[in-house]
């Protein structure tokens, strides 16, 4: 009882999460979008079928152990997979628990934000943040893989940074083993790879520089901080075994094909849901993902019709809050070096502002050098540490104590939230009026 008198603001967020993320969660019949691979892959996994995919083959390793698990339910009844089709699974048997890591994710990015800045109301905002966003609300929904992806990153980062700080071989032996899970899930989690390794580049720096850094990252030791950038490649191989062992393929064999898929004549492989990276943050073309209507007929004879469909759909507030915050935050992070090569100490700010920075760019900015299609979803790595942007510059407003920046505060939850609960129809599927459901088509690209 005394721990949840303690921590009942972080188990409300997560109530908040689960709600939202299990209700009506096998409603929808499958498959949805990119449904017709990832569960699909799973079940030739169990079947004993050989396939090929595009991606690495964690994300349908979790699929398969999701599904086998949930046939084990005693009230689910048992399934032949040699002879099963994706029809024949309820579809929370693939769903469920992508809906769990969406809310594991909440977790560690309220667990990271505490260990980076220490202030429990920027990790609230941050575990808040992260459950209204549309976008990881709607992937934790169904059996798609990016919500590992971003989930196993953010994993990485909490266990490096706990590592480093107690000089903990194991944390940071675990800090890799994630960084491998990222990469194993799909090739864009080398972003995660590229954030710790700047990162690690700023703290030699600082360090290099013998400025007073208050003890935080005084000893960090190069040959673990090699482990962790090391490890991941070990596990990335390792877990191919299994699938290079089902499909009958040659290790190189497997990353010759994946790689002309992703990189030869990507002009022709252009889909309409797709978007340019530099659109992202202002979610020019979110995805649709299932659209059903019906016509009702009242006693009147007046007819009407009813919409229920599933948009990838930010939280517009908060994508377009998320992205004026990192803008500023860049500047701000420019004024705190200055500060402390000036005042030969390491502001306490450094540290946090440095990771969030370097993990929205080094997640975002490769995208620019891509020639595939590319798509909203893409952008969820990048736009979590965005919204640890936002976090930090509201916790820094409430923290000065000012009517206005109190003002400013309110008004932009206010904002946040309100966006929230209107556009939440599109991400679980509602069922709405056709009027309702333009209303909140605001631009073309919307549709």
């Amino acid at each position: 009882m005394n721990y949840i008198s303690t921590h009942w603001q972080i188990l409300s967020i997560l109530l908040l999460g689960c709600i939202l993320r299990f209700f009506n969660l096998g409603l929808v019949p499958g498959p949805v979008f990119d449904e017709v691979f990832y569960p699909v892959f799973a079940l030739n996994y169990l079947g004993g079928d050989i396939f090929f995919s595009v991606h690495p083959p964690l994300g349908s390793y979790i699929l398969t152990f999701g599904i086998l698990l949930y046939d084990f339910l005693p009230w689910t009844g048992s399934i032949d997979f040699s002879l099963a089709e994706l029809g024949d699974l309820n579809p929370l048997s693939y769903r469920w628990i992508g809906a769990v890591s969406g809310i594991g994710l909440i977790y560690v990015g309220y667990r990271l934000a505490l260990e980076i800045y220490h202030k429990k109301l920027f990790a609230l905002l941050v575990a808040l943040f992260f459950t209204l966003d549309g976008s990881l609300l709607v992937d934790s929904r169904f059996g798609l893989i990016n919500i590992y992806l971003t989930l196993f990153g953010f994993m990485s980062l909490l266990f490096f940074i706990t590592g480093i700080k107690a000089q903990s071989i194991g944390k940071l032996l675990l800090s890799g083993l994630m960084l491998g899970a990222v990469i194993s899930i799909k090739w864009n989690g080398l972003g995660f790879w590229l954030t710790l390794m700047f990162f690690s580049f700023v703290i030699f720096l600082i360090k290099r520089s013998m400025l007073d850094s208050n003890g935080k990252y005084d000893n960090p030791d190069i040959r673990q901080i090699l482990l962790v950038f090391l490890t991941p490649f070990l596990v990335y191989f390792i877990l191919w075994f299994p699938d290079i062992l089902h499909n009958e393929m040659i290790f190189s064999d497997k990353h010759s094909q994946m790689i002309s898929y992703h990189f030869d004549k990507t002009d022709q492989k252009a889909h309409p849901y797709s978007s340019s990276w530099y659109t992202w943050p202002f979610m020019i073309r979110p995805i649709g993902y299932f659209f059903d209507s019906e016509t009702i007929i009242n006693a009147q004879g007046i007819s009407s019709e009813l919409f229920k469909a599933i948009h990838l759909f930010p939280n517009p507030a908060l994508n377009f809050l998320s992205l004026i915050s990192v803008i500023l935050l860049t500047f701000k992070w420019i004024d705190i070096l200055s500060q402390s090569i000036n005042n030969r100490k390491v502001q306490e700010e450094v540290y946090p502002t440095s990771l969030i920075l370097i993990g929205f760019y080094a997640n975002f900015l490769p995208w620019a050098l891509a020639s595939r299609s590319t798509f909203l979803y893409h952008y969820q790595p990048a736009a979590c540490f965005a919204f640890m942007a936002l976090a930090f510059m509201l916790c820094r407003l409430i923290n000065k104590g000012k009517i206005a920046n109190m003002s400013l505060y309110y008004a932009s939850l206010g904002l946040i939230l309100a966006s929230g609960l209107y556009w939440l129809p599109l991400q679980l599927g509602l069922e709405i009026s056709s009027k309702s459901f333009y209303s909140r088509m605001w631009f073309e690209t919307w549709i």
